[in-house]
């Protein structure tokens, strides 16, 4: 990892904020409550490229799991990142990938996460993508521990994985797995395509 501080761009967090406004029973307020008016004012203040610590975006991802639970957290996340592959900033990446359905079309998707994580993030890790014969997986190396030990940023990786399946309509199991690179811990996702 360089000397940069981890930072993610603003986007993402801004958009998690404005649809946190309509939430229901309060929720949305009890989250900006637990994230505090220093680093929501850093979000808000931010323009959508500006890079935020990832520090103050982990803290409204945890935030999110803690007031929603982790089924509701995935599910906030699923259909922000699926709103963004239909018609937001991802939609260039599901053109890429091509209008297709099956495998292909899925593998195509899920090689663009890595560029679009070093797009989106500074300092945070890497990710990689393995397709061969055991299946298509999505992997981590060297993670900022602020992401890899967020199990709200979890939701937001899981959320953009099952949103890519979602925009192609493709059946798959997605599984959240552990593995290591030199010895340290890091996070993997791997899709298999229903038959």
């Amino acid at each position: 990892m360089s000397d940069e501080t981890p930072a993610i761009r603003a986007h993402y967090a801004k958009l998690a904020l404005k649809r946190l406004r309509a939430y229901p029973e309060g929720k949305g307020s009890g989250i900006r409550e637990r994230v505090g008016s220093e680093r929501l004012t850093a979000i808000r203040d931010a323009a959508s490229l500006d890079w935020v610590p990832a520090a103050t975006v982990v803290a409204l991802c945890d935030a999110i799991l803690k007031v929603l639970g982790e089924e509701a957290a995935r599910g906030f996340w699923t259909d922000l990142m699926r709103d963004s592959y239909d018609h937001g900033i991802l939609k260039p990446l599901t053109m890429l990938a091509g209008f297709g359905l099956g495998k292909s079309a899925v593998s195509g998707l899920v090689k663009t996460a890595p560029r679009a994580w070093l797009l989106s993030s500074q300092a945070c890790g890497t990710l990689e993508v393995i397709d061969d014969a055991a299946g298509l997986k999505l992997r981590s190396h060297d993670l900022a521990p602020e992401i890899l030990h967020s199990r709200g940023f979890l939701c937001v990786f899981y959320g953009a994985c099952r949103a890519m399946l979602d925009v192609l309509k493709s059946r798959a199991t997605l599984e959240i797995y552990a593995h290591e690179v030199d010895g340290q811990p890091q996070l993997g996702f791997s899709f298999q395509l229903d038959r």
